[in-house]
């Protein structure tokens, strides 16, 4: 248990070093071992112990709870995406490389900012609880699962060693598409009436979350000249998780909403009925 202990703390040490000096102490964000506890418990949970302790149990109503959780995100993603835009987007930043710049006069603002949108990526694992308390087991897939833990880690390092800079511009982004993704939730969760007309959106949502990776793709690409002065970690991070993201979307748009695919298994199962 010691040896364990010692472990971490030498852990901890290595990566606070390679941290920003403003946000390096920061709740959550000293060391590494709060951000790995906290993406253990969530998959040990999503896992294993969720699916067990509903069983044997009926699910939860938890409509209520999901309307006000929907708002309150809503809410959140304008808020970090006006607060952002007026941190350097609408005075200083291009859409070309910019690295991070602490003196900058919004810079601390923007580290703050980091920090909350670390936070509600850290809220957002009760998303998975709601569909295991709910009994929709069928939309923790893999996706789903994976999307959580990994913004979750991603947003852990972009507060920890880039809270400012080109590594804005993808919570730029994700908070857009987060604004329309829960305005689709909470209309739909409005009601039946509301649910059946807004259906036939759903598909374009998957769309813009497709559009929203091939953007944060070419932009990270710009890191790869030399002449950028944005950490290596950016670049090693965005990508392969832009890239792996990009293909279980598609795949999911594709086994959704692809009328072809889709009537040929259908096809299929009546032959073999």
């Amino acid at each position: 248990m010691e040896v364990t202990k010692e472990f971490f703390e030498k852990l901890d040490a290595f990566v606070d070093q390679y941290g920003d000096p403003r946000t390096n102490e920061w709740p959550m964000v000293q060391g590494i071992t709060t951000a790995l506890a906290c993406v253990s418990t969530y998959l040990y949970f999503v896992l294993y112990l969720g699916p067990k302790l509903m069983e044997n149990r009926k699910p939860f109503n938890l409509l209520p709870i999901i309307k006000v959780y929907n708002l309150i995100q809503l809410v959140a993603c304008i808020l970090i995406f006006y607060m952002i835009l007026i941190s350097g987007w609408t005075t200083k930043y291009t859409l070309g490389c910019e690295p991070v710049d602490i003196n900058a006069p919004h810079s601390n603002r923007l580290a703050k900012l980091f920090w909350w949108t670390y936070m509600l990526k850290f809220v957002e694992f009760v998303e998975t609880a709601f569909f295991l308390l709910r009994k929709k087991t069928n939309q923790v897939s893999g996706l789903h699962v994976y999307h959580h833990a990994s913004t979750f880690v991603l947003a852990w390092a972009a507060v920890k060693f880039f809270p400012g800079g080109m590594a804005s511009f993808p919570i730029l982004v994700n908070s857009v598409v987060h604004i329309v993704m829960y305005a689709y939730y909470q209309i739909s969760s409005m009601g039946p009436q509301y649910h059946k007309h807004i259906m036939k959106y759903k598909k374009y949502v998957t769309m813009i979350q497709l559009v929203q990776f091939v953007i944060l793709l070419v932009h990270t690409l710009q890191v790869i000249p030399s002449g950028c002065p944005m950490p290596d970690l950016y670049l090693y991070g965005m990508l392969p998780d832009i890239s792996v993201l990009f293909y279980l979307f598609y795949k999911f748009y594709m086994n959704t909403y692809n009328t072809k695919v889709n009537n040929v298994e259908l096809k299929s199962i009546e032959k073999i009925k």
